[in-house]
């Protein structure tokens, strides 16, 4: 069998405290990974503090290099950086801000990375959405106006990922609805991302228009090669976090996991999702 290629359409580096892009990038190309997406963390998981415009403009030119570092390794990359909306609640608990400041510094993160998305030195703004977890209602609104100025962006041509709550349509439908509420056309929707959904909030979302990547994890991967159509991408998830090991999937296993669905006559469907969606999504081609 023809060796099995892998894209990974979310994954995050962590060069201060964990292994970084370039270790990352060499350890899932020997198990076939042609491609990541890599995705900025939040500001002190990086020990850059206090946070600030200045502090998520630095992480901005840090995940920059990061990806420049992969690429050099052989990987194709898209680069990501965002304010992902758990940050707000550590802004307001543990950096003592006042929600709007918050939403302020949120709004003008959202401006400044919208600027280096259009300068070329990111590809795309994420990861941004609303909390998956019960959440203050004040929070939850500060990280959805986030959101909203983040997705203008598509319409700029930048690739937007969103984390958001796993409720099935509804998800869909509410991101649906502040589209046309932006004005957002077809082609700057099929630039917005359903990061880490199920397999629901998938397809509801490709059915809208929007790409969703999938986590690759092996009993899920094992379900849905067996009962779903390929209409998504796989992720990692990664957070290259030396004190939370393996969270969600080293991409080099979720790699090894999609071989042996292919060794096992599910090739085409792992060519899907690792390979031709990726190209259609991300704009990028295999080696």
């Amino acid at each position: 069998m023809a060796r099995v290629l892998v894209g990974d359409g979310h994954g995050h580096s962590n060069p201060v405290r964990g292994m970084g892009a370039a270790r990352i990038a060499e350890r899932f190309k020997a198990e076939g990974g042609w491609f990541m997406a890599l995705l900025s963390l939040s500001p002190w998981s990086y020990g850059i503090e206090p946070p600030s415009l200045e502090a998520y403009l630095k992480v901005a030119g840090l995940v920059a290099g990061e990806c420049r570092e992969a690429a050099s390794r052989g990987l194709k990359v898209k680069c990501f950086s965002g304010i992902h909306p758990a940050d707000f609640d550590k802004l307001i608990d543990r950096y003592r801000l006042k929600p709007v400041e918050a939403l302020r510094l949120g709004l003008r993160v959202v401006g400044e990375l919208k600027r280096l998305c259009r300068e070329g030195v990111i590809d795309g703004i994420g990861e941004v959405g609303r909390p998956h977890y019960k959440a203050r209602p004040e929070r939850v609104s500060i990280a959805q106006a986030v959101t909203e100025e983040a997705l203008l962006a598509a319409e700029e041509g930048c690739l937007v990922q969103l984390h958001l709550e796993q409720a099935g349509a509804v998800t869909v439908e509410t991101i649906e609805l502040i589209a046309r509420r932006l004005g957002l056309s077809k082609d700057a929707r099929s630039r917005v991302f359903f990061h880490h959904a199920s397999l629901e909030v998938a397809r509801a979302a490709v059915e809208a228009g929007y790409r969703a990547t999938v986590p690759g994890v092996a009993r899920l991967l094992d379900y849905a090669a067996q009962n779903v159509e390929p209409f998504f991408v796989v992720e990692s998830d990664y957070i290259d976090d030396p004190k939370r090991p393996g969270v969600v999937v080293y991409p080099w296993e979720m790699a090894r996991k999609l071989r042996e669905l292919a060794e096992k006559g599910l090739e085409e469907w792992v060519n899907r999702v690792a390979v031709d969606n990726i190209v259609e999504a991300f704009g990028v081609e295999p080696p």
